[in-house]
């Protein structure tokens, strides 16, 4: 068990230590680089992912309805509970709710799980993705947005895999490799990006920071297990959705955070201390879903 949850998490820590010491020394401009990733390597992955033959919409509903559980379960357990994180109610929900799925949990789960995986990871990167730039920031900024929803690229790219698959549509031997080749840079840049913006963040509360992402993990895994021990998840879906739960709060809830004034700095304590802890918290995290 030890080598294996070895093999799984070694390569995510050092990809992201190569782009913390790089962006250490060199400290480079990866807003262009990081944008491609988003706009476009993470669409296309998705898109590919869920157009596979492999992946059946209807089975995954049951992921799904779960997926989106966790996340509302997990904010509404965290409501009274937000004081004993030594942050507010606006600051915290959102770390609970929204984990680092992108660069974290899609790796993660591939690693755990193989091509099976993908299916599931990209749910769940789907769901917190159009939840956390509704939801999550209409918790910061006291209004949500649903145009967020329409305008989201990862919710057509979701549209269009899906479709793509029930309609068993065919691509061209050369757009399918172009569009293998785009996704597949997709793991290995975020893994980087994440260490590099890492590197350029600081704690000014590790208190509030530690406090908080403790409370984090135990809040997701408290949902978690409760949804299933009623829900019929097994297999790879109940090994990604208990991964779902260990992983660090998401980078976003900082920009969030700062573009409204939420407590900025205890909100990337929270985010940068949940980081580090993930080296005890995603080896828990497989023994749990590998066990």
């Amino acid at each position: 068990m030890f080598s294996q949850i070895a093999t799984i998490t070694l390569p995510i820590f050092v990809l992201a230590l190569v782009g913390f010491f790089y962006s250490r020394r060199v400290k480079p401009d990866l807003a262009g680089a990081n944008k491609l990733i988003v706009d476009i390597a993470l669409p296309v992955l998705i898109f590919t992912s869920l157009s596979a033959k492999s992946f059946d919409p209807i089975a995954a509903l049951t992921f799904t309805g779960a997926a989106v559980a966790v996340i509302l379960l997990s904010g509404l357990l965290a409501w009274p509970l937000a004081s004993l994180s030594g942050a507010s109610k606006a600051a915290f929900l959102p770390c609970v709710m929204f984990t680092n799925v992108g660069p974290v949990g899609i790796p993660l789960i591939a690693l755990a799980y193989g091509p099976e995986g993908m299916g599931p990871a990209v749910v769940l990167i789907v769901i917190s993705n159009v939840l956390h730039f509704t939801l999550g920031a209409g918790i910061m900024s006291g209004k949500i947005d649903w145009r967020m929803v329409y305008a989201n690229p990862l919710v057509w790219a979701t549209v269009l895999g899906v479709a793509s698959s029930q309609w068993q549509l065919e691509l061209p031997a050369w757009l399918q490799t172009s569009l293998t080749l785009i996704g597949n840079v997709l793991v290995p840049m975020m893994l980087m990006s994440l260490g590099a913006r890492l590197a350029s963040s600081q704690v000014q509360d590790a208190k509030v920071g530690a406090q908080a992402s403790v409370w984090v993990l135990v809040i997701r895994l408290a949902v978690v297990y409760a949804l299933l021990a009623v829900l019929p998840l097994q297999g790879v879906e109940r090994g990604a959705l208990i991964l779902f739960a260990c992983l660090p709060p998401a980078v976003f809830n900082f920009m969030l955070a700062d573009k409204y004034q939420v407590e900025p700095h205890k909100v990337a304590s929270t985010v940068i201390v949940g980081h580090v802890l993930a080296l005890a918290f995603l080896p828990l995290g497989l023994v749990l879903a590998l066990g």
